[in-house]
Protein backbone atom coordinates (compact mmCIF):
# COMPACT_ATOMS: atom_id res chain seq x y z
CA UNK A 1 0.00 0.00 0.00
CA UNK A 2 1.32 3.50 -0.66
CA UNK A 3 2.19 5.64 2.49
CA UNK A 4 2.59 9.14 0.70
CA UNK A 5 0.29 10.85 -2.27
CA UNK A 6 1.51 10.11 -5.82
CA UNK A 7 3.42 13.51 -7.02
CA UNK A 8 3.84 12.13 -10.28
CA UNK A 9 2.01 12.24 -13.54
CA UNK A 10 -1.32 10.28 -13.76
CA UNK A 11 -3.07 8.86 -17.12
CA UNK A 12 -6.44 7.63 -17.37
CA UNK A 13 -6.16 5.69 -20.24
CA UNK A 14 -9.93 3.90 -20.78
CA UNK A 15 -11.95 4.21 -23.78
CA UNK A 16 -14.58 6.62 -24.69
CA UNK A 17 -17.63 6.52 -22.38
CA UNK A 18 -16.29 4.46 -19.98
CA UNK A 19 -16.62 6.81 -16.78
CA UNK A 20 -13.76 9.28 -18.28
CA UNK A 21 -15.68 12.47 -17.22
CA UNK A 22 -16.45 10.64 -13.71
CA UNK A 23 -12.70 10.13 -13.41
CA UNK A 24 -11.63 13.52 -14.14
CA UNK A 25 -13.96 14.88 -12.04
CA UNK A 26 -13.02 12.55 -9.24
CA UNK A 27 -9.00 13.23 -9.70
CA UNK A 28 -9.79 17.28 -9.42
CA UNK A 29 -11.88 16.63 -6.10
CA UNK A 30 -8.27 14.94 -4.71
CA UNK A 31 -6.45 17.88 -5.68
CA UNK A 32 -4.91 17.22 -9.04
CA UNK A 33 -4.90 19.54 -12.40
CA UNK A 34 -6.89 17.62 -14.73
CA UNK A 35 -8.13 18.05 -18.48
CA UNK A 36 -10.32 16.03 -20.40
CA UNK A 37 -9.76 15.60 -23.62
CA UNK A 38 -8.73 18.99 -25.65
CA UNK A 39 -12.39 20.76 -25.51
CA UNK A 40 -12.15 24.35 -27.18
CA UNK A 41 -11.66 26.45 -24.02
CA UNK A 42 -10.06 23.42 -21.60
CA UNK A 43 -6.66 25.47 -21.72
CA UNK A 44 -5.00 28.34 -23.86
CA UNK A 45 -4.75 27.54 -27.55
CA UNK A 46 -7.19 24.45 -27.15
CA UNK A 47 -9.34 24.06 -30.65
CA UNK A 48 -10.51 20.36 -30.48
CA UNK A 49 -7.63 19.07 -31.37
CA UNK A 50 -6.79 20.11 -34.83
CA UNK A 51 -3.32 21.67 -33.53
CA UNK A 52 -2.72 18.29 -31.30
CA UNK A 53 -2.99 16.03 -34.20
CA UNK A 54 -0.99 18.20 -36.63
CA UNK A 55 1.54 17.72 -33.70
CA UNK A 56 1.17 13.99 -33.13
CA UNK A 57 1.22 13.13 -37.16
CA UNK A 58 4.89 14.85 -36.96
CA UNK A 59 5.40 12.32 -34.66
CA UNK A 60 6.29 14.64 -31.68
CA UNK A 61 4.42 13.34 -28.70
CA UNK A 62 5.39 16.21 -26.37
CA UNK A 63 2.14 17.84 -25.76
CA UNK A 64 2.25 21.01 -24.87
CA UNK A 65 -0.58 19.92 -22.12
CA UNK A 66 1.67 17.76 -20.17
CA UNK A 67 3.39 20.98 -18.30
CA UNK A 68 0.37 22.44 -17.26
CA UNK A 69 -1.64 19.59 -15.98
CA UNK A 70 -0.99 17.03 -13.33
CA UNK A 71 -3.56 14.43 -14.76
CA UNK A 72 -5.36 13.44 -18.25
CA UNK A 73 -8.18 11.57 -19.10
CA UNK A 74 -10.09 11.03 -22.91
CA UNK A 75 -8.46 11.22 -26.11
CA UNK A 76 -5.56 11.94 -27.40
CA UNK A 77 -4.18 10.43 -24.52
CA UNK A 78 -5.42 7.27 -24.33
CA UNK A 79 -4.91 6.64 -27.75
CA UNK A 80 -1.29 7.41 -26.91
CA UNK A 81 -0.64 5.86 -23.90
CA UNK A 82 2.09 3.58 -25.48
CA UNK A 83 3.85 6.95 -26.45
CA UNK A 84 3.11 8.35 -23.31
CA UNK A 85 4.39 5.19 -20.93
CA UNK A 86 7.63 6.01 -22.88
CA UNK A 87 8.22 9.83 -21.69
CA UNK A 88 6.44 8.81 -18.01
CA UNK A 89 7.66 5.39 -17.04
CA UNK A 90 6.98 5.99 -13.48
CA UNK A 91 3.52 7.65 -13.54
CA UNK A 92 0.25 6.00 -12.88
CA UNK A 93 -1.89 4.53 -15.18
CA UNK A 94 -5.51 3.86 -14.44
CA UNK A 95 -7.68 2.07 -16.99
CA UNK A 96 -11.53 2.46 -16.72
CA UNK A 97 -13.70 -0.17 -18.47
CA UNK A 98 -17.08 -1.10 -18.93
CA UNK A 99 -19.60 -4.10 -19.80
CA UNK A 100 -19.07 -4.54 -22.99
CA UNK A 101 -22.71 -4.32 -24.05
CA UNK A 102 -23.90 -1.47 -22.21
CA UNK A 103 -20.81 0.54 -23.58
CA UNK A 104 -21.15 0.21 -27.34
CA UNK A 105 -24.72 0.70 -26.84
CA UNK A 106 -23.63 4.21 -24.59
CA UNK A 107 -21.59 5.26 -27.41
CA UNK A 108 -24.33 4.38 -30.21
CA UNK A 109 -26.62 6.68 -28.46
CA UNK A 110 -24.13 9.51 -27.57
CA UNK A 111 -22.66 9.64 -30.84
CA UNK A 112 -25.36 9.48 -33.40
CA UNK A 113 -26.58 12.77 -33.82
CA UNK A 114 -23.15 14.56 -32.62
CA UNK A 115 -21.05 16.48 -34.34
CA UNK A 116 -17.92 14.07 -35.69
CA UNK A 117 -14.93 16.10 -33.85
CA UNK A 118 -11.45 15.48 -35.32
CA UNK A 119 -9.69 13.10 -32.87
CA UNK A 120 -12.40 10.45 -33.60
CA UNK A 121 -11.93 10.82 -36.86
CA UNK A 122 -8.34 10.45 -36.35
CA UNK A 123 -8.81 7.66 -34.31
CA UNK A 124 -12.00 5.52 -36.93
CA UNK A 125 -11.89 7.38 -40.04
CA UNK A 126 -15.16 6.44 -41.83
CA UNK A 127 -16.51 4.90 -38.31
CA UNK A 128 -16.15 8.21 -36.45
CA UNK A 129 -19.97 7.62 -35.66
CA UNK A 130 -20.48 4.13 -34.10
CA UNK A 131 -24.01 5.11 -34.40
CA UNK A 132 -24.49 5.46 -37.86
CA UNK A 133 -24.10 1.65 -38.64
CA UNK A 134 -23.49 -2.15 -37.30
CA UNK A 135 -20.25 -2.23 -39.59
CA UNK A 136 -18.80 1.31 -37.21
CA UNK A 137 -20.11 -0.37 -33.80
CA UNK A 138 -18.32 -3.35 -35.06
CA UNK A 139 -15.09 -1.38 -35.74
CA UNK A 140 -15.34 0.05 -32.49
CA UNK A 141 -15.99 -2.82 -30.27
CA UNK A 142 -12.84 -4.70 -31.75
CA UNK A 143 -10.73 -1.70 -30.90
CA UNK A 144 -12.12 -1.31 -27.38
CA UNK A 145 -11.11 -5.11 -27.20
CA UNK A 146 -7.46 -4.62 -28.33
CA UNK A 147 -7.35 -1.59 -26.63
CA UNK A 148 -8.13 -3.16 -23.32
CA UNK A 149 -5.84 -6.26 -24.26
CA UNK A 150 -3.19 -4.61 -24.75
CA UNK A 151 -3.01 -2.06 -22.07
CA UNK A 152 -3.74 -5.35 -19.33
CA UNK A 153 -0.79 -7.47 -21.27
CA UNK A 154 1.77 -4.34 -21.04
CA UNK A 155 0.71 -3.45 -17.44
CA UNK A 156 0.53 -7.11 -16.22
CA UNK A 157 4.64 -6.90 -14.51
CA UNK A 158 3.66 -3.47 -13.44
CA UNK A 159 0.67 -3.78 -11.43
CA UNK A 160 1.90 -0.67 -8.30
CA UNK A 161 1.51 1.91 -11.03
CA UNK A 162 -1.63 0.37 -12.43
CA UNK A 163 -5.57 0.41 -11.58
CA UNK A 164 -8.55 -0.90 -13.68
CA UNK A 165 -12.21 -0.26 -12.82
CA UNK A 166 -15.68 0.54 -14.02
CA UNK A 167 -16.01 4.17 -12.61
CA UNK A 168 -20.13 3.62 -13.44
CA UNK A 169 -20.01 0.96 -10.64
CA UNK A 170 -17.75 2.31 -8.19
CA UNK A 171 -19.60 3.38 -4.52
CA UNK A 172 -16.62 4.41 -2.74
CA UNK A 173 -13.18 6.37 -3.01
CA UNK A 174 -11.10 3.40 -1.32
CA UNK A 175 -9.97 1.72 -4.53
CA UNK A 176 -8.83 5.18 -6.13
CA UNK A 177 -7.32 6.60 -3.29
CA UNK A 178 -5.04 3.61 -2.24
CA UNK A 179 -3.73 3.38 -5.41
CA UNK A 180 -2.72 7.55 -5.66
CA UNK A 181 -2.07 7.77 -1.64
CA UNK A 182 -4.43 10.33 -1.03
CA UNK A 183 -6.91 9.76 1.74
CA UNK A 184 -10.58 9.61 1.11
CA UNK A 185 -12.58 13.00 0.62
CA UNK A 186 -16.42 13.20 2.48
CA UNK A 187 -18.02 13.88 -0.56
CA UNK A 188 -19.81 11.16 -2.55
CA UNK A 189 -18.03 9.30 -5.31
CA UNK A 190 -18.98 11.76 -8.68
CA UNK A 191 -21.11 10.13 -11.25
CA UNK A 192 -20.50 12.40 -13.97
CA UNK A 193 -21.88 12.77 -18.16
CA UNK A 194 -24.68 9.92 -17.51
CA UNK A 195 -26.09 9.00 -21.39
CA UNK A 196 -29.29 10.39 -21.47
CA UNK A 197 -31.98 9.44 -24.12
CA UNK A 198 -30.89 11.63 -27.13
CA UNK A 199 -32.86 15.20 -27.79
CA UNK A 200 -35.48 14.71 -30.74
CA UNK A 201 -34.22 18.15 -32.53
CA UNK A 202 -30.54 16.56 -32.44
CA UNK A 203 -30.42 14.46 -35.86
CA UNK A 204 -32.28 17.43 -38.15
CA UNK A 205 -29.77 20.19 -36.74
CA UNK A 206 -26.81 17.86 -37.49
CA UNK A 207 -28.11 17.36 -41.19
CA UNK A 208 -28.71 21.35 -41.24
CA UNK A 209 -24.94 21.67 -39.67
CA UNK A 210 -23.59 19.16 -42.40
CA UNK A 211 -25.83 20.67 -45.52
CA UNK A 212 -23.96 24.30 -44.48
CA UNK A 213 -20.65 22.86 -44.19
CA UNK A 214 -20.24 23.60 -40.48
CA UNK A 215 -19.14 19.82 -39.60
CA UNK A 216 -16.71 17.77 -41.40
CA UNK A 217 -17.58 14.93 -43.16
CA UNK A 218 -16.23 11.63 -42.10
CA UNK A 219 -13.03 10.28 -45.16
CA UNK A 220 -14.81 8.07 -47.77
CA UNK A 221 -12.98 4.77 -49.07
CA UNK A 222 -10.28 4.96 -51.08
Amino acid sequence: MQCTPHAGKIFAIGFYKTGTTTIYEALKVLGYRTINGDKIGSYPGADDGETLLRQIERGDYRLPTFELFDAFTDNPYFHLWREIHEQYPDAKYILTVRDERRWIESCASFYRNRRIRPMRVWMFGKHANPGDSAESRQAWLEAYRAHNMAVREHFRSRPDQFLEFDPTQMRAWGPLCEFLGKPAPSEPWPHANVTQSDKPWRGAWRRMRRALGMEMETPDDD
